[in-house]
């Protein structure tokens, strides 16, 4: 052969190695997830874990939660989904600046939690408010008249007081949320009996102290937590995703090429 055959030869090669492995690459993917802020719709943060659990070549996720927690409902719903990915890939959570109330909640159904020294975290409680602004309206001259089609329509509206029976029914579901959400991270993270009493005070904790009590595993940023999952997942070559990122921009990356 001569020297230009065999210089397409090689160059034909590593072509297909460098395709062969960069199919390697885009099948083995480390997905991040991202929290920031409070939580009030569960809509998108549920969307891209269910799409890290459907899509094979997602073998393990990194959940980045910065965020003082919010209302209860979203929080539970994306805990709960954290959990289902948790049972069939790695999730591993970081903590950002802070991660408190609802938003420890969520990491608690991780396979494993990293925190920063300073993170605030822990504020485990759960709170309700009904504004009875009946007296500003008094006072204002301000009348409210209310046409509804039950007696529950109307229920925490400003114009009105809540009746005792209302009161009785906020207070228990405050109970019942507070009294699952105090016994899943019990269970998740498999606390003692003296932790869970610091917990359920409603305390903020700082990362160090949440280790001790362990609430959370180790000191770690978010290149920690990506190498602790790929570890988990069995993963040496891998791309890592934003959870944002479509196909074609996530096969560049596996090709080097982004």
């Amino acid at each position: 052969m001569d020297k230009k055959t065999v210089t397409w030869l090689v160059f034909v090669v590593l072509l297909v190695s460098w395709v062969g492995f960069s199919c390697y690459r885009y099948t083995n993917q480390v997905e991040i997830v991202k929290v920031e802020g409070p939580i009030y719709d569960f809509q998108k943060t549920v969307s891209d874990l269910s799409d890290a659990l459907n899509n094979p070549n997602v073998k393990a996720v990194v959940l980045y939660l910065n965020t003082p927690g919010g209302l209860a409902y979203p929080c539970m719903e994306i805990a709960e989904y954290v959990k289902t990915v948790s049972e069939v890939k790695p999730v591993i959570v970081v903590m950002g600046s802070e991660c408190a109330s609802g938003g420890y909640y969520i990491a608690s159904f991780a396979t494993k939690i990293f925190t920063h020294k300073n993170t605030l975290t822990g504020g485990i409680g759960v709170l309700a408010v009904w504004v009875d602004l009946t007296q500003y309206y008094e006072k204002q001259g301000i009348k409210v008249w209310v046409w509804s089609t039950s007696k529950e329509k109307d229920f925490g509206a400003p114009w009105r007081s809540p009746t005792e029976e209302e009161k009785a029914a906020i207070q228990n579901e405050v109970n019942r949320i507070f009294d699952k959400i105090l016994q899943d991270i019990k269970n998740n993270r498999n606390l003692s009996s003296s932790a869970v009493e610091k917990v359920k005070s409603g305390r903020i904790f700082y990362g160090d102290e949440a280790i001790s009590l362990g609430l959370a595993d180790d000191i770690g940023d978010l290149h920690t937590a990506i190498k602790e999952a790929a570890k988990m997942a069995g993963l040496t070559w891998y791309i890592t995703v934003p959870s944002n990122m479509d196909v074609k921009l996530r096969f560049l990356r596996a090709m080097w090429l982004l």
